[in-house]
């Protein structure tokens, strides 16, 4: 017991300062709405002007040394806010989120460049008596930590409660918009948060710098992976709680030291090395499964995501590329070596383009994942004596088992969250796998050496046919990049883009949101191992020392420049990898990556799009080059000359005892539903009568919800959205919720597509053109949207953007289809077009319509029975007369907004 509670005291330091940083994190966030991935990087300017230029090389005194480097550290969090992130309030938060990665690169570059990254030892500037509790020794410096961490912690709280100022900044978190309203600038409380979470960031790192020592590279990951987790057992909003998450991760981590060789013993190793550090990883993970959901974003911020490619692929381009890079490659030299490791960097940035571009989920470990690739190839074939292609086969399809697992995080959260818990990820295989010389096969060098390579019976082995390895990472990227490039033209494309933009309109359509996922990360990392194959193999031995965290992190912001939702882009962010070309002209990594971020914050600052996009937009201005770049008219969702079978399959939709709690609020109160086929029933009621809730619980976007509802014979209450959807069960929605990232015929496509297992596949091989089904083109000419097939949506006046969600809804010819509010923005012969159309799905078609509108007269003029709500209550059902001349119903509707108009078409 004494030496727990020993170990548990000296990890209250590490703690302290951990929560210290967290604190300018939560501050940074409640402030701005951004989460400041650099907040490690500045504490680390701080300790390095305080502790390496001011104390060591000008000999000033501790003080003064650090109430400058404060400063310093506070004014980068402003220049950041005021020259950066101002401009950027309206960008998507992956862009937000990649502006202060391109931040951490820079100062973390800068810093290698101008002191090295030699480690340095800091010696303890705090009072280091220490006396004694009984058996337990009591370190003072421990204690002066917690004494500051608590102080810092009491004073946030108390500012951000009581003063009017902390109260603002409390008020443009909940609402950016209510703010300004009252006065209060929500650009001038950012930069006030931004520079006093960089001023907290330089005291952190000054304070935690005698515990860790100073490297450029670690110093950041750890405090960064630890701060993080801290913040996040706060929920990016209580000081008090991030305090006590830093004291418990510090803890945490001394105790596991303490435990360690127990822990070794048990699992049977001979090494066992970083585990402290995997104690932050398990705490984001989980805290985020547990928790289940994202960090609440601002409601009025246009979430704008970075374009998408057309995914054509322009022959004439990749000719002559390739020929270009054959060029270098017969000339040999350096240049052949910067070639290689940029070819291999491009598979990399290509698993980021599936992964985050396409399907919209952020990791920061893609180049960890493909380390493990490299780690397993080279056990296999350095140890094993396996071929290259099968050793190469084995380690890819292991390594899509893990980005499997991976991806099992991301099931229950997104955004920035999942971008925490894969860094957190990344760097505990990082510490526990790479350092530990049991897995990487070598006790004495680190990693089993490979004396030779052969594929299909050719010597390939890099170090004696440097030019052969050439070609095969030439090879290895044209085949990628022509998959990713059918990947974004096939219908398994449109599914992941769906999930990128808008999770419940694609689990409305039926597409499994889960699956999807699981899908991009197996494939996002299989081409990461591809890629780590690719880079580790190169050597006689694997250095595994280039497949860190900050390796992913540099990848994140190589794609983002180049262009995230480009193949293109994963081309050119290439060049900007560690000894790629662009080093290679710099002669020299650190100041590549310098340069490489100053280029991702000054690209994001004119087109957040990249690199790509600029290039695309460029040719378009030069004559006779105009159509590059240009959508193909018709391409991919040509209307099928098939006629419709008429009918759809007669499937009755009963809703029994439907009751929906939010808290101690009930919404909806046992309420009673039939829809029978051919029939359309309206659901009507004041504002705030439940209507809208109705359709979301029956489509399953509300769990839990009680009650029986059963489709056709089949009890679908437990059901998921997407299998209720697949049953044959659609929705529209009341705010549209299109793709705003593909064509209207891509959103037509994406409710009409049939895919099986075998099309995850196959679409990467051979996409191929498919035809509108007979259903869908049926409803693309009766909603007259013919030419409207190739234009995006936010192309349309909002008239035309309804019917096109109501058309994606409808598509696939469903048993019930539930309209919530569809001829809200329609004027009045397109109201009458609507009509008809829902006349026609009924009575033609046999479909089954439950309507929810507030225009009467169409209510009363298309439904055969109408279902009254309010206060979440049936209170009358009958058909439009009965309705007409019930009391109940004029009763409900008296007082409401909504009387005039009811009562007319009463």
């Amino acid at each position: 017991m004494t030496e727990f509670l020993q170990f548990a005291i000296l990890g209250l330091g590490a703690g302290s300062a951990y929560a210290l940083l967290a604190q300018g994190i939560v501050l940074v966030y409640r402030g701005s709405g951004v989460v400041n991935f650099a907040q490690g990087a500045i504490a680390m300017v701080g300790a390095y002007i305080c502790l390496e230029t001011l104390r060591h090389d000008q000999g000033w005194g501790l003080l003064p040394a650090a109430i400058a480097a404060v400063v310093v550290a506070g004014l980068i969090g402003l220049a950041f806010q005021m020259l950066v992130l101002r401009w950027l309030t309206n960008a998507a938060p992956i862009v937000r989120l990649a502006a202060t990665l391109g931040l951490m690169v820079i100062l973390q570059a800068g810093v290698q460049q101008y002191y090295g990254s030699t480690a340095i030892r800091v010696k303890t500037f705090l009072p280091d008596a220490a006396y004694h509790w009984g058996d337990i020794v009591v370190q003072q410096d421990r204690m002066i930590l917690l004494g500051i961490a608590v102080a810092s912690t009491a004073a946030l709280w108390a500012w951000t409660k009581f003063t009017r100022v902390g109260l603002a900044i409390t008020a443009s978190a909940e609402n950016e918009r209510a703010a300004a309203a009252l006065g209060w600038s929500p650009q001038r409380l950012a930069a006030l948060t931004w520079t006093i979470g960089g001023a907290l960031a330089g005291a952190a790192g000054i304070l935690v710098a005698p515990l860790t020592g100073l490297t450029p590279s670690a110093f950041v990951v750890i405090v960064t992976v630890s701060a993080l987790a801290a913040a996040l057992l706060g929920g990016f909003r209580s000081f008090p709680l991030t305090l006590l998450g830093g004291l418990l991760l510090g803890v945490g981590e001394s105790l596991v030291v303490l435990y360690q060789d127990n822990l070794r013993d048990l699992l049977g190793m001979e090494t066992l090395t970083g585990v402290n550090r995997a104690v932050p990883f398990a705490v984001i993970l989980v805290v985020l499964v547990v928790r289940g959901k994202g960090l609440p974003l601002r409601s009025h911020v246009s979430e704008r995501l970075p374009k998408l490619g057309s995914g054509e692929i322009r022959w004439a381009g990749v000719g002559l590329a390739v020929l270009v890079a054959v060029g270098i490659i017969l000339a040999g030299g350096d240049w052949l070596r910067s070639l290689t490791l940029t070819l291999a960097a491009a598979v990399f940035l290509l698993s980021i383009v599936v992964l985050t571009g396409f399907a919209g989920q952020l990791s920061l470990a893609q180049y960890t994942v493909g380390g493990l690739g490299a780690l397993f190839a080279a056990r296999l074939v350095g140890q094993a004596g396996w071929p290259l292609v099968p050793a190469a086969l084995v380690s890819v399809i292991a390594v899509i088992a893990i980005g499997v697992v991976f991806a099992l995080p991301a099931l229950r959260t997104r955004g920035v969250n999942l971008a925490v818990v894969t860094l957190g990820l990344g760097f505990t295989i990082q510490e526990m796998v790479f350092n530990n010389p049991t897995f990487t096969g070598d006790k004495l060098e680190g990693s089993v050496k490979i004396s030779h390579l052969s594929l299909l019976g050719l010597d390939v082995t890099p170090s004696k046919y440097p030019e052969r390895w050439a070609l095969l990472c030439l090879v290895a990227l044209v085949v990628c990049g022509l998959m990713v490039a059918n990947l974004r033209r096939s219908r398994t494309g449109r599914r992941l883009i769906a999930v990128r933009t808008n999770e419940r309109a694609a689990a409305s359509l039926g597409i499994s949101v889960f699956a999807v996922k699981i899908y991009a990360f197996a494939l996002a990392s299989g081409l990461a191992a591809v890629a780590g194959i690719l880079l580790g193999l190169r050597n006689t031995a694997v250095t595994y020392v280039e497949f860190n965290v900050f390796a992913s992190i540099n990848a994140v912001v190589q794609t983002v420049t180049g262009g995230l939702g480009f193949v293109l882009g994963s081309v050119i962010g290439s060049f900007m990898a560690p000894g790629a070309l662009f080093s290679r002209v710099l002669s020299g990594f650190a100041l590549a990556a310098l340069l490489g971020g100053v280029i991702l914050i000054v690209t994001l600052l004119t087109n957040q799009n990249g690199i790509a996009d600029m290039i695309s937009q460029g040719l378009r201005r030069i004559p006779g080059l105009a159509k590059l770049g240009k959508r193909s008219k018709g391409r991919g969702h040509e209307l099928s000359d098939e006629l419709p079978t008429g009918t759809v399959t007669p499937v009755p939709l009963t809703v029994r005892g439907l009751t929906v709690r939010f808290g101690g609020v009930t919404a909806v109160d046992g309420v009673d539903l039939d829809v029978a086929p051919g029939q359309v029933v309206g659901l009507i009621g004041p504002n705030g009568a439940g209507k809208t809730t109705v359709i979301d619980a029956i489509t399953g976007f509300v769990s839990p919800a009680a009650g029986a509802l059963t489709l056709g014979d089949n009890d679908i209450t437990g059901w998921s959205t997407a299998r209720r959807s697949q049953g044959g069960l659609r929705r529209s929605f009341q705010s549209l919720e299109l793709f705003e990232d593909i064509t209207v015929g891509e959103n037509i496509h994406a409710g009409a597509d049939e895919s099986t297992w075998r099309t995850w596949l196959v679409d990467l091989i051979r996409p191929g053109r498919h035809p509108l089904s007979a259903s869908a083109s049926r409803v693309v000419r009766d909603f007259e949207l013919e030419n409207d097939l190739d234009v995006l949506p936010g192309e349309l006046s909002y008239g035309r953007r309804r019917l096109v969600g109501i058309a994606r809804a409808v598509a696939s010819a469903p048993s019930v289809i539930l309209l919530d509010e569809p001829a809200a923005g329609l004027d009045d012969a397109e109201s009458r077009e609507l009509a008809v159309a829902i006349r026609h799905l009924a009575v033609q078609r046999g479909a089954g319509v439950l309507l929810i509108e507030h225009d009467m007269g169409l209510v009363m003029s298309t439904c055969d029975h109408i279902v009254v709500l309010q206060a979440g209550r049936v209170i009358a059902a009958g058909t439009p007369a009965e309705i007409t001349a019930s009391e109940a119903v004029r009763e409900a509707y008296l007082g409401s907004e909504e009387e005039t108009t009811t009562e007319a078409a009463l």
